[in-house]
């Protein structure tokens, strides 16, 4: 796995080195001018889709080995935060060109709340509602579930509660907020299943997500009443190293998530967080449950700066 992911980005490194957007002729370059090197990006990210899932499948395969993961904890950490930029330049890059291309107001109806809108620059949404990305989160999770586990999907509740008497809004990129909450719920949801499988909750307690804000941040928190971290694994969760899933590689690779992979979504997710700004931390209280806290912190730009600032990116890139 390692010498893949070594080969994957020696390809991409050397295919980036040979193209080079075009210098513009004025202070516009159009979507068709920068076609060659959009391919490029295109192609990398479509190589690139698999690379943590590969890295988690070595770091399984350490783990099983026995070997020692002190230092290839500090490694893998600052492999994913390149990883992190990488994802997330070529993902803006990908965005804004998008959005200039003869397809544009298709996949503009198409949108979603993951996929932008009117007030998107790129993929950063200036009026991102984590309320509605705490439900979509919510909702996909419990879908998740039901496709292995019907009854379960069924039963499992989840409530998002947002405590504001407006909708909460602050600039944030909705796809990795979505992802990083996504996780969270799952995990939660994922012990809440097996503590009733294996007696310790006679039933499935609710799953509860409250969203809140002030002036400076955006705060959610996950709660469940599994039964908490099991005794000694409190300071393993943050490794890539430990994890409960039997879920198969592929379905990893397959998944469409920046944290898909065997033991990283928890610490992967936390990078993430703190890489926009933010924290991940995690409560747990024996016999009862888990407390997730992400923390996000809320930039809202004054409406005149903003202005010229969106009309300066959108400008650079012209239509074709």
């Amino acid at each position: 796995e390692l010498v893949k992911l070594h080969k994957i980005f020696s390809d991409s490194f050397r295919e980036l080195r040979l193209a080079e957007p075009p210098a513009p002729k004025d202070s516009h370059l159009t979507v068709s001018e920068l076609l060659p090197y959009t391919e490029v990006i295109r192609t990398l990210r479509l190589r690139h889709r698999g690379v943590v899932a590969l890295l988690a499948e070595a770091m399984r395969k350490i783990e099983h080995s026995g070997m020692k993961g002190n230092a290839f904890q500090s490694w893998a950490d600052s492999f994913l935060l390149s990883r992190i930029s990488t994802e997330m330049l070529t993902s803006h890059y990908m965005a804004v060109v998008d959005s200039h291309g003869p397809h544009a107001s298709r996949s503009q109806a198409l949108s979603s709340l993951l996929l932008g809108g009117p007030d998107c620059i790129g993929i950063v949404d200036t009026k991102c509602n984590p309320g509605k990305i705490c439900e979509e989160a919510a909702e996909a999770v419990k879908k998740m579930l039901a496709s292995s586990n019907r009854s379960a999907g069924e039963e499992l509740q989840i409530n998002v509660h947002t405590h504001s008497s407006s909708a909460i809004e602050f600039s944030y990129i909705p796809k990795y907020l979505f992802f990083i909450v996504q996780e969270l719920i799952n995990n939660s949801a994922q012990a809440t299943v097996e503590a009733k499988r294996t007696g310790r909750r006679a039933s499935m307690q609710p799953i509860n997500v409250t969203v809140c804000a002030d002036q400076k941040q955006v705060g959610i928190k996950i709660s469940d009443q599994a039964g908490g971290v099991p005794a000694g694994k409190a300071d393993e969760i943050w490794s890539y190293l430990f994890s409960t899933s039997k879920q198969p590689f592929q379905d990893y690779v397959e998944s469409g998530s920046p944290l898909a992979g065997w033991g990283v979504g928890l610490p992967l997710g936390r990078l993430y967080a703190r890489y926009l700004g933010g924290s991940l931390e995690i409560m747990s209280v024996p016999g009862t449950g888990v407390d997730a806290y992400l923390f996000l912190r809320r930039i809202c730009p004054l409406t005149e700066s903003f202005r010229e600032l969106q009309t300066s990116i959108s400008d650079s890139v012209a239509p074709i």
